[in-house]
């Protein structure tokens, strides 16, 4: 967990991050640190606001989606690793 809080918080240190990292920085917040919408824009003041707003509504429309009932794994192939 500490590897996690460790590349997070060096994605949180860039002055213009990328939407992927943003992105990620994100579902950190919301996921893990269970944030809300208007704390996750107070910790990134300095961020595009277009950015990081597309980053929230993508990752609650991802959080609101149904969870799969059943996972299926094909026995046939091993999984490339």
């Amino acid at each position: 967990m500490l590897d996690v809080q460790a590349s997070m918080n060096e994605i949180r240190n860039k002055l213009e991050p990328t939407q992927i990292e943003v992105h990620k920085y994100v579902r950190y917040l919301i996921n893990v640190q269970n944030y809300s919408a208007e704390r996750v824009m107070e910790k990134v003041p300095d961020w595009s606001l277009d950015k990081v707003e597309t980053a929230i509504k993508d990752v609650e429309r991802a959080n609101n989606q149904p969870r799969p009932k059943r996972y299926y794994v094909s026995l046939k192939e091993p999984l490339d690793s």
